[in-house]
């Protein structure tokens, strides 16, 4: 019976498991202008980790990616984009 419940409660942290540690964390959507299909559209950003050796890595130049909803094409964000999303995502300034 308390097994039961702590499953109901969300015992598991998804962050804290190694397998699903690559597996991209959505940071939000935003209204930007597609490269690919020429529409501005809602894009879902998110933070993808890098396989390095057998380790996962989640801070990397290109971790930042904003997918098209339209046209399903992705773009890396770099440079005030990059910036502006990591940072809407964590807006006390955390990182994970």
């Amino acid at each position: 019976m308390n097994a039961i419940h702590n499953m109901s409660r969300g015992v598991f942290r998804i962050e804290k498991l190694p397998s699903l540690s690559r597996l991209p964390k959505e940071l939000g959507r935003e209204k930007r202008p597609c490269k690919a299909c020429g529409k501005t559209t809602t894009h879902i950003l998110y933070r993808v980790p890098k396989k390095v050796v057998f380790v996962y890595v989640k801070d990397h130049p290109e971790n930042v990616h904003a997918t098209c909803i339209e046209c399903a094409r992705s773009e890396v964000l770099t440079g005030e984009d990059r910036e502006r999303a990591l940072s809407s995502a964590n807006p006390e300034g955390a990182t994970g």
